[in-house]
């Protein structure tokens, strides 16, 4: 039966992307969903780099898209990029009416940074090198002040309801009630990244790839997921379930990567040195530490690193490192992936798709730095736009739930995903091939039979956070296995994927080329 739902957008979500949905959806029953306890955790608060926009006298929208377009090695979509960067401007002037606390130079004005790939200086901050978490702080403080908001935590989403190609709600797993079922006729998956997977990465312990896994249990398809980007520079001291960022931004004011005996090596690699794109510079390192060699970052050139980057020197002395006398050991470790559940493809009626979750196709084989938290901002609202000006309503669908009666242990969960973390780093990395991608998808097949072999040790649950740690596992395999198939699939390298067996660029891929400064788009469907 149709009925009216209690809601009329559900946010799975609360990273930049799920808040920037949230607060464009005035006057509407909203409910924002997250598996945490707080609204306030996941990779958002993390990113250190900035939001990149062409707020200067000296850029342009055009400056910005060509710039996003090159760094994407010629294959992202050149509709969306403009999309993009022509809503950049707009974007920041938002931030200024919540009273984002931007960094300003000494005239008042809006402080501009340039990182790699960036012809301009059109990188803005917060907090110095703290931009992440001033932004979800601003989304957050504002999303509290609309009574039409809802909030649940520690609610693990597991499917949506779809029913004759329309989105019902969700199916959800709640520390308090369990198996709930969560009415309404529209839903926009916004959890984020997929970090997890390799366990080298600067993600956060939550970035396990719940939205992709969502969608392909609803069948629906994941886009270019094969493109995952590596950044190179890791603090190379595991802290917990990840590796601490270490901002593009350093290179930009003068950071250089050097081997052990200080010598600097990206020369050899680009011309750009050490502002080249991010997929060069992390297989630079990568060819660097196969040779043996140990890598550092040289910031004592940096001046006033306390203060422009604060979060960074604050990782370096908790670790026993002090960035003005000595140098800062780094390592590649998965930052983000440019794929996703494609968001341009025939969606269910009433579902959308935003942030690092959802492939836009703005990012093509290479993100441009700072240009995530822009996307998240900018498809944030456009997708929450679109949804509710779709008039339906929803039907009260029974879903099956999920038998979470008897599960693993907590240590051989720990065990199986640490596995899983170790087939997707050795068998699809910085650099892969056949053999070894083949070999990688017989390990997930293995590893997903012997998962649910009830011969393991399987017990009650312990808690919410035990039965959330088995349903992320499950989908870390299949969101796993889909990533190594699409990587076998794009036999060719370009930006973040490189296969040594295919080491050029495959025509069949290009989008758009450049001729001069017009840039000329070739096709938008492969």
């Amino acid at each position: 039966m149709e009925l009216e739902s209690e809601y009329d957008l559900i946010i799975v979500g609360s990273g930049v992307a799920g808040l920037s949905s949230a607060l464009n959806a005035k006057n509407k029953n909203v409910l924002v969903i997250t598996k945490t306890l707080s609204f306030t955790s996941g990779s958002s608060p993390l990113a250190q780099g900035g939001i990149a926009a062409s707020v200067g006298e000296d850029d342009t929208a055009e400056l910005h898209y060509q710039d996003t377009i090159e760094a994407g090695v010629f294959s992202a979509r050149s509709d969306q990029v403009s999309f993009l960067t022509n809503n950049g401007v707009s974007a920041i002037d938002e931030l200024i009416r919540m009273k984002m606390p931007f960094d300003t130079e000494l005239d008042g004005k809006l402080g501009r940074n340039r990182e790699g790939a960036h012809s301009r200086r059109r990188v803005l901050k917060a907090g110095g090198d703290a931009t992440g978490k001033v932004l979800v702080k601003t989304l957050y403080h504002e999303a509290l002040k609309q009574k039409n908001i809802k909030w649940k935590s520690e609610t693990f989403v597991q499917n949506l309801i779809v029913s004759d190609n329309q989105v019902h709600g969700v199916l959800a797993y709640t520390k308090n009630e369990g198996w709930v079922n969560i009415y309404s006729p529209r839903v926009i998956l916004a959890t984020g990244g997929l970090g997890q997977l390799f366990g080298h990465t600067t993600n956060p312990i939550e970035a396990t790839g719940d939205s992709m896994a969502i969608a392909l249990r609803a069948g629906l398809k994941l886009k270019e997921v094969e493109m995952v980007q590596f950044h190179p520079t890791a603090l190379n001291i595991k802290d917990g379930n990840s590796f601490k960022l270490l901002t593009e931004a350093l290179r930009g004011d003068g950071g250089i990567l050097v081997i052990e005996d200080g010598t600097a090596f990206m020369g050899k690699y680009s011309p750009k040195k050490d502002l080249a794109p991010r997929d060069v510079v992390a297989r630079a390192i990568w060819s660097e530490m196969e040779l043996g060699n140990k890598i550092f970052l040289d910031l004592k050139g940096i001046s006033n690193i306390k203060n422009k980057f604060p979060t960074v020197t604050s990782f370096c002395l908790k670790a026993g490192l002090n960035p003005l006398r000595e140098l800062i050991p780094i390592t590649p470790a998965v930052h983000y992936v440019m794929g996703g559940v494609d968001a341009n493809s025939s969606l269910p009626l009433g579902l959308g798709v935003a942030g690092e979750a959802a492939y836009t196709g703005v990012h093509g084989a290479n993100r441009l730095a700072s240009n995530s938290l822009l996307e998240c901002l900018v498809y944030g609202k456009s997708e929450s736009e679109r949804v509710l000006n779709l008039k339906h309503k929803t039907r009260k669908i029974q879903v099956e739930h999920p038998d979470v009666l008897m599960i693993p242990s907590k240590s051989v969960l720990v065990n199986f995903i640490s596995e899983l973390q170790s087939i997707m780093f050795t068998k699809c990395g910085i650099i892969r091939e056949e053999s070894s991608l083949l070999l990688g998808i017989q390990m997930i097949d293995d590893l997903t039979l012997r998962i649910n072999d009830k011969t393991i040790a399987f017990v009650k649950p312990i808690d919410y956070t035990h039965v959330v740690k088995w349903l992320e596992l499950k989908n870390m395999l299949v969101v796993g296995r889909s990533l190594i198939g699409s990587a076998i699939y794009r036999k060719e390298s370009r930006g973040a994927h490189y296969r040594s067996d295919y080491p050029n660029k495959n025509s069949k891929w290009d989008r758009v080329k450049i001729r001069g400064v017009q840039i000329e788009t070739i096709s938008n469907t492969v």
